[in-house]
């Protein structure tokens, strides 16, 4: 099981190193040279500006891409801001076809979702939280959506979390890009 979902998560990051590669840019997986480099998978560089930007890539095949970090019992993230260093991809492979849909965020994007979605979900639901929860971001909520309650109750159990995103995250690449000119 572990080896399916490294294996995921490198297909996610190569798939993300192709769509920068067509756009013109070099890219460097660090994780092939250094194991699971903390809070960033892959440097993209402009050799024409000189710039460069650190990227971190989350793939899942479930609409709930888990993000690494988990939060504490009131919803806050200890160095949240340190950990997210630039722009984030996350990449939502369907596991019948590996069909991919590329979400694009800023660094501040990605740290006001994580950010609230957190608090929203340690003190917005209708219940205690024992452990500290693994934190996961809906895909729904990168396509600008409310989440969709799963289970009939689930509305009376807490309200829907609405995404801090004005619109669909799908392809904007142009958030990492404009970092490079």
């Amino acid at each position: 099981m572990k080896t399916e979902k490294i294996n995921i998560g490198q297909i996610g990051e190569t798939a993300v190193v192709l769509e920068l590669l067509k756009k013109g840019f070099d890219v460097i997986n660090i994780n092939n040279s250094y194991q699971n480099y903390k809070n960033a998978d892959l440097i993209c560089m402009n050799h024409g500006t000189g710039k460069s930007v650190m990227i971190q890539v989350k793939t899942g095949t479930s609409h709930n891409i888990l993000v690494g970090f988990t939060s504490e019992l009131d919803g806050t993230v200890p160095k949240l801001e340190e950990k997210v260093i630039g722009p984030w991809v996350f990449v939502f492979m369907n596991k019948h076809d590996y069909g991919m849909k590329f979400y694009v965020l800023t660094r501040e994007e990605t740290i006001e979702l994580i950010k609230t979605s957190c608090d929203w979900y340690a003190n917005e639901w209708n219940r205690q939280l024992k452990n500290k929860p693994l934190i996961g971001v809906e895909v729904d909520w990168l396509e600008a959506k409310p989440s969709v309650a799963s289970k009939p109750n689930a509305k009376k159990q807490h309200s829907e979390y609405k995404s801090t995103l004005c619109q669909t995250s799908e392809n904007k690449w142009e958030k990492i890009i404009g970092l490079l000119y």
